[in-house]
């Protein structure tokens, strides 16, 4: 009887450890017969077919949706009238150019001038040199930190790069003003900013190691601020050297919007003073309202480690539901203010006609397969996030509901419809992240929740990674 029953024990033990071997071989691996079964599926005609197209075309090429686009049209039946298209060219210096275009409205009827256009390159320069102290100093001040610690990893990113937001622009603008076009123009590497931005991070970060370890060293504060200066002496160079020399007094000849007087006016500015002359907007009276699906509605956000100066402060956000973004862009829309605003420009963006609608590509009917993740998932999965910045310059209403969105991007004349999208309200119901609008436009309630003490976000908070730097 016990020699039966330790047979029967040890059959059972067997059986048991065949069956964990089995699930041990196979748990969250694919097996062999798995793949026998994909592959002795035989592919039907259709799929033939639909494979000999891709393996030879891009999808986009044939996946645009006819009825969609028919369904198109350009009319937009309130219009803020602009000038003419900018382009950024290779460069990820969007949120300049978005900035500009919203502010030189003003500007044009403040100078009184026929056309204007500031220049990006100007802004790019002080913006390059800030990030590079704004490195230098964060690598004095984590000094104390190791090299994996997951702050000092953040500011080891590249921080040094073209892209940006609002709060980068403001920054700027305020402490170096504003220069014509024409007074420090585009050059090769401002245009096409990666071999500059090759050498600038070479320099900078080399530069913020030393720093580093003198720090760790014991060395001074006052000789780790001496070198850190002898350090943007030679950032600066290099920084002339690719881009020009910023303007510190210029002489400014320009044509006056009314017919009436004839030839040129010219007068001498300094790059505060222009600004001043030009913008009669606070730049802090602006408030970010953002749509985050996975944070409380109606609350202060700081979001940490988001801005270009060391000594100014990080983004602020009031996270708000889509349709409050929405009536408060309209609202500035129809007051002939335009609206910066970022999102993410490569999601079914159709660039030939400059459509940006959902289902513009019928790529699901294609695929046989359905792409149909809500919003919040998306962005937690990091497949959408804040990738560029336009200008809104209308908007076109239906029964007074926006039915599409007049965007002034930044891409030239040449894509789109002649620089101009059209962006539905489907699409920015889904891709939209953030508008910046001024305070007069926004509702008591909404103005002292931006004014409130905001809740403060590690830079690793995943709202803080879908609004980091628009390109």
């Amino acid at each position: 009887m016990t020699s039966k029953l330790s047979a029967i024990l040890l059959l059972g033990l067997l059986i048991i450890m065949g069956a964990t071997a089995s699930l041990a071989k196979n748990d969250g691996g694919i097996s062999e017969k798995f793949i026998d079964q994909l592959q002795a599926k035989p592919m039907t005609q259709t799929d033939k077919t639909i494979g000999n197209i891709l393996a030879n075309k891009d999808i986009k090429e044939f996946a645009v949706n006819r009825e969609k686009m028919i369904a198109h049209n350009n009319h937009v039946n309130h219009k803020i009238k602009t000038s003419d298209i900018t382009s950024q060219k290779s460069s990820g210096r969007c949120w300049i150019f978005a900035g500009v275009n919203v502010l030189r409205i003003q500007a044009m009827k403040n100078l009184k001038v026929k056309d204007l256009e500031f220049s990006q390159n100007y802004i790019h320069f002080w913006d390059k040199f800030e990030k590079s102290n704004y490195f230098l100093q964060r690598m004095i001040d984590l000094a104390d930190r190791p090299i994996d610690d997951r702050e000092m990893e953040m500011v080891m990113r590249d921080n040094i790069g073209d892209g940006g937001w609002w709060n980068y622009f403001t920054a700027l603008v305020k402490k170096y003003g504003l220069a014509p076009k024409e007074i420090m123009p585009e050059t090769h590497n401002s245009s096409a900013t990666g071999r500059m931005n090759g050498f600038l991070k070479l320099l900078v970060k080399g530069f913020g190691m030393e720093l580093r370890n003198m720090a760790r060293d014991g060395i001074s504060e006052k000789d780790l601020s001496q070198r850190k200066e002898e350090m943007l002496a030679e950032t600066y160079r290099l920084l002339v050297l690719h881009l020009g020399q910023p303007p510190t007094e210029f002489t400014w000849r320009h044509e006056l919007a009314d017919t009436t007087v004839e030839g040129t006016v010219t007068e001498t500015y300094t790059p505060k003073s222009f600004f001043k002359a030009a913008i009669s907007d606070d730049l802090d009276d602006f408030v970010a309202l953002f749509n985050y699906p996975g944070k409380d509605l109606y609350l202060n956000y700081n979001m940490t480690l988001s801005r270009n100066m060391y000594d100014e402060p990080d983004l602020m956000i009031v996270n708000v539901p889509i349709d409050t973004m929405k009536m408060y862009t309209m609202k500035s829309i129809l007051d002939s203010m335009p609206v910066w605003f970022a999102m993410d420009i490569g999601q079914e963006n159709y660039s030939d006609k400059g459509i940006m609608r959902l289902g513009i590509y019928d790529y699901e009917s294609i695929l046989g397969l359905e792409f149909n993740l809500p919003r919040e998932d998306l962005m937690h999965l990091g497949l959408i996030g804040s990738t560029h910045a336009m200008a809104f310059m209308g908007v076109d209403t239906v029964d007074n509901f926006p039915s599409k969105w007049l965007v002034e991007n930044s891409w030239g004349s040449k894509r789109g419809d002649d620089g101009k999208w059209y962006l539905y309200d489907d699409w920015f119901d889904r891709y939209m992240y953030g508008v910046i609008i001024h305070k007069r436009y926004l509702s008591k309630d909404l103005l002292d929740i931006s004014k409130s003490k905001p809740i403060m976000l590690t830079p690793w908070d995943p709202m803080g990674e879908v609004v980091r730097e628009n390109n």
